[in-house]
């Protein structure tokens, strides 16, 4: 099952909604002069003098107060300066997307090589393993977990770069035709749900090794801070994308692993049912 890998997913991605919440709770705060009796009623809470100064920034979500000696970051107040929580929003789900995929296969991939055996998957059968590796196979206390790590080696978290990545640990897991059944259970196009996985891929990797700033070359737009353009809907919408994605991928898998066990089930009562005849056959 991938019971754990949808777990840890949940908990990767309330990070990345997390992110989401803080922009929309202190986006548009702007610095203004605080009433003096919410003044005095601070100093009071507080237990500082009348006099003491403080900062204040507010919008009509939430109010920031800080003592003189602690000052107001000057990004909570100034145009795009929140920006920096949607993209660590990008990578951090792009992040847990990824791994959800990772953590499915390093889960299950055991199950499907019993289960299936000569009518693998082709990644799966046509895999290569060294000497070495075959004896560390022979000489490993546990030979299936040996086996495990050998078959992960193949499959590097770097592959997982795209959504034809996505479709080719799908296959692993037995699910053929990924992306029209996630179409199916979503009710979303397979074409849209491709394109915002991309789009959010790509803007991950260009945060991740170019601090999100434009390419001039290519004559790209930049914002304020000289960095590309960032909006809450645009993230939202691919983030959330995301999590529909693992949600409808969860759901397949799951069915897919079931009846995969089940397979592995038959197949032991088969052969226990051979041996016993076998033996009633010898007496």
């Amino acid at each position: 099952m991938c019971m754990q890998a949808i777990t840890l997913f949940n908990q990767n991605f309330a990070v990345a909604e997390s992110l989401m919440q803080l922009y929309q709770l202190f986006n548009g705060l702007q610095k203004k002069d605080l009433r003096e009796d919410l003044r005095l009623a601070v100093c009071a809470l507080w237990n500082t003098p009348t006099n003491a100064a403080l900062h204040h920034a507010s919008n009509d979500r939430v109010l920031v107060l800080a003592r003189s000696l602690t000052t107001i970051p000057e990004y909570l107040s100034i145009d795009n300066g929140l920006d920096f929580l949607l993209r660590q929003a990008v990578v951090v789900a792009c992040t847990a997307l990824e791994s959800f995929f990772w953590d499915v296969l390093r889960e299950n991939v055991l199950t499907v090589v019993r289960a299936r055996r000569s009518n693998a998957d082709e990644s799966i059968t046509s895999l290569k393993f060294t000497l070495g590796d075959y004896i560390s196979l022979q000489q490993y206390d546990d030979q299936e977990l040996r086996l495990k790590q050998l078959i992960l080696n193949n499959f590097k978290r770097s592959t997982l770069y795209d959504d034809r990545a996505f479709d080719n640990i799908a296959k692993i897991l037995t699910v053929r035709n990924f992306w029209k059944e996630v179409e199916r259970i979503t009710g979303e196009s397979e074409e849209q749900l491709k394109k915002k996985t991309n789009e959010l891929v790509q803007r991950r990797n260009q945060i991740a090794h170019r601090a999100d700033r434009p390419d001039e070359d290519k004559g790209e737009e930049a914002d304020v801070h000289g960095l590309r353009p960032i909006s809450h809907a645009w993230t939202n919408q691919r983030i959330q994308t995301a999590k529909t994605i693992v949600s409808a991928s969860a759901e397949l898998f799951e069915k897919a692993i079931r009846k995969l066990e089940d397979d592995i089930r038959i197949a032991k009562e088969q052969e226990e049912a051979r041996k016993l005849a076998r033996q009633a056959a010898k007496a």
